[in-house]
């Protein structure tokens, strides 16, 4: 082992002995440029590669200054192929004295957490069944089919277009659910595959960019809960979660009258990505003006064309298959009328498991500390773990996020042992 490393000495040469840091001398190398981390003991100096992370530097950039050990972990589904782009930028590693973790930290749930994950890898329960996933998909095509055909043969009137977008909204709801599947790459074995898959439910089946998804979900997961870094919880002023609310207590901050939010919840806003939009509109047009707002924006600005050749197949096939019985306004309207019925049901689903619990500024806490303490359970049955696409596990979902859900009809024993 070297002596105690100086900052900004460069990577370390390949067979030379690296230096070693304390977290005193990693710390303050959390600014815009100036990033270092830590996986698995290895210091790594991500300044100027991060604007090349695949996730996008926003993520990498959450983790600054940090133990990134179980982050990487997780979000990385062939650690030996990621291994060789972190060669380069390794700088040095903790001094031996170092704990692996700086801050608040629960060493031995860190190593619980750590035996269980091999456990579930030993299980096989990283292991997705492909039938099942096809059944997903299957019943989401006919589920399209079926709005059509109640068109088709019952006619335009209000009671078949009622039940056509009901149908509709429950398809789309389950293409959210599939395409998160694929974004945390829980399917197929290659990443490849997961990316190419979700490109096309993402943008086939429901008109979005997975890129602009990806961008913004993985964020929530790296930080859940945590203000200006999980995008999710980032509401104030219109709505108070969390330490927010005692921030505004204190500082005698009235915007609106919070003392009655729980009235106005229903129209409680969502703040759009990376609060450089300022879009914010409440569950009835979340989808339909705030992710088709952002999703257009973020397709054009970081010039994702494939995505959006994906996503302008979704409204010809769509208008396509609606103009003919009720023209382009009626078209439009049956849009309207199904993103904002599925916008109801995005927001109930992805916040009855996040809103309860602890929301507020960066605690620096160890992995599973910081993902058991954002988010719960909410009781199962076979109705709503198909409804919810198993977001009722989100500790099972959160701990490992590549961990494919399983069957309904999985035993509850099953579960247990996870």
């Amino acid at each position: 082992m070297g002596g105690v490393g100086e900052p900004g000495g460069g990577p370390a040469q390949l067979g030379a002995t690296l230096p070693t840091f304390r977290w005193e001398q990693i710390r303050p190398h959390n600014l815009p440029g100036d990033k270092w981390l830590v996986i698995e003991r290895r210091v790594y100096d991500i300044s100027r590669w991060a604007q090349r992370h695949p996730g996008g530097s926003r993520l990498i950039g959450h983790h600054g200054a940090e133990d990134a050990t179980d982050a990487f972990h997780a979000f990385h589904q062939d650690l030996n192929f990621v291994r060789k782009f972190l060669q380069p930028l390794l700088i040095g590693e903790l001094a031996p004295e170092e704990p692996s973790q700086d801050g608040p930290q629960n060493a031995q749930l860190i190593e619980d957490f750590r035996a269980l994950r091999q456990a579930v890898e030993d299980m096989k329960l990283f292991e997705a069944k492909p039938t099942f996933f096809a059944f997903l998909l299957g019943h989401i095509l006919a589920m399209e089919m079926l709005a059509w055909l109640v068109i088709y043969l019952l006619g335009p009137g209000w009671v078949p277009s009622t039940l056509a977008a009901l149908i509709l909204a429950v398809s789309q709801a389950q293409s959210w659910c599939l395409q998160h599947d694929l974004g945390h790459t829980s399917i197929f074995r290659k990443s490849r595959w997961n990316h190419v898959a979700q490109q096309f439910v993402m943008g086939q089946l429901k008109g979005f960019s997975a890129h602009w998804w990806n961008f913004r979900h993985f964020q929530h997961h790296a930080k859940p809960n945590i203000f200006h870094k999980d995008p999710d919880v980032t509401v104030a002023p219109v709505f108070l979660l969390g330490e927010s609310s005692v921030e505004y207590g204190k500082k005698k901050r009235r915007y609106l009258p919070y003392n009655h939010q729980h009235l106005y919840f229903f129209l409680r806003r969502a703040r759009a990505l990376g609060q450089s939009l300022g879009q914010q509109v409440g569950p009835p047009l979340l989808t339909l003006v705030n992710f088709e707002v952002e999703n257009l924006a973020y397709m054009l600005v970081c010039m994702q064309w494939m995505d959006l050749l994906w996503a302008a197949s979704f409204y010809a096939r769509f208008l396509f298959s609606y103009i003919p019985f009720y023209g382009v306004p009626g078209a439009l309207f049956l849009f309207v009328a199904v993103r904002v019925l599925e916008s109801h049901w995005f927001v109930w689903i992805t916040q009855m498991n996040h809103i309860p619990k602890e929301i507020g500024h960066e605690k620096h806490r160890d992995w599973a500390s910081s993902q058991l303490a954002a988010t719960c359970n909410v009781e199962p049955s076979v109705f709503l773990d198909w409804f919810s696409g198993h977001l009722n596990f989100q500790i099972e979902h959160h701990l490992p996020p590549g961990r494919p859900r399983r069957e309904p009809w999985i035993s509850w024993r099953a579960r247990e042992r996870w």
